[in-house]
């Protein structure tokens, strides 16, 4: 197994080369992999099988797998994988600062509008568009690190509030001007159980990683609302300025290639995807690491912003 730098200059992530199902079977490797992944939040595997099984069994190297809450993804025949697609006829499509794309998610962790918030995925492209479609990468440890000490102090002890809501309604969405132009299937379903499923929820706007001591910006774009116990105005004003330092710091871009996977601590790194092409099939297949870091908290529908 080879190792070495994501990109020169990133302060997180790592590439690794030659590893095949033999390897995940010997324990002091997957040891190995857990080590790296705790250290350095991502992992690009190139030059990997394939196939789901593999997906699914590199996935478990790192946690016990489980379903996604959001059933419309689901992948049949394999419950451990969801598959996240845009195609020409009924994928999402938005306008972006004027400009008409399909697939565009911005910064986010996963399920970070529940209270259980899952440790990792592990990601793989199986169609890929011509252009755009990246998956980009942020770590909220580094982020935490560049902030200056008046919000450190500021944000120290503070709630983010999050709740699911459709990507064009969403504060973040609502700031950036972006415009949902048409719905995929998945989430004009999802749309009828907004409001019933998924109340709002509070994580810390800062937390300690367990396993080193290190302090995370815990802060997720995508579904933050406000601050708890703020008023709209003020929440509102403290998150942007969050978000807007989140947005200038250190980023990998990763435009996919062929037997390549990225695994990523979702408890700690904050990913996005640029738009890409409407009139272009974009498939993705993606496992879910279970666990809970133990800080989220459910709210009433009234807490809501």
């Amino acid at each position: 197994m080879d190792v070495e730098k994501l990109e020169a200059g990133l302060p997180f992530g790592v590439q690794v080369r030659g590893l095949g199902p033999a390897e995940l079977e010997d324990d002091a490797t997957v040891a190995e992999l857990r080590e790296l992944w705790i250290r350095h939040g991502v992992i690009l595997f190139r030059e990997v099988d394939d196939a789901p099984e593999f997906q699914i069994a590199l996935s478990r190297c790192f946690g016990a797998l489980e379903p996604h809450p959001v059933q419309e993804l689901w992948v049949d025949g394999y419950p451990d994988l969801i598959s996240l697609a845009s195609r020409p006829e009924s994928g999402n499509i938005l306008e972006i600062e004027g400009k008409t794309v399909a697939n565009w998610i911005p910064w986010h962790s996963d399920l970070s509008y529940v209270q259980k918030i899952n440790r990792g995925g592990l990601l793989r492209v199986t169609q890929a568009t011509s252009w755009g479609g990246e998956t980009c990468f942020g770590d909220q440890i580094d982020a935490y690190d560049r902030l200056p000490q008046r919000l450190k102090a500021r944000v120290e002890g503070l709630e983010i509030l999050y709740q699911l809501k459709i990507l064009d309604t969403t504060r973040y969405a609502r700031r950036h001007d972006v415009k949902l132009l048409r719905a995929s299937h998945t989430l004009e379903a999802l749309r009828k159980r907004v409001d019933t499923d998924f109340p709002p929820v509070a994580h810390p706007a800062v937390y300690v990683q367990k396993e080193t001591g290190r302090k995370v910006l815990n802060v997720s774009p995508l579904f933050a609302e406000g601050i708890v116990g703020m008023r709209p105005e003020e929440g509102g004003a403290l998150l942007d300025e969050l978000v807007d330092h989140i947005e200038s710091c250190p980023a990998y871009r990763h435009a996919w290639g062929e037997s390549e996977m990225i695994l990523w601590d979702n408890w700690r790194m904050l990913h996005a995807v640029t738009g890409g092409p409407i009139d272009e099939v974009r498939i993705m297949r993606r496992t879910t690491i279970g666990g809970d870091y133990g800080y989220g908290r459910t709210l009433t529908y009234a807490d809501a912003i």
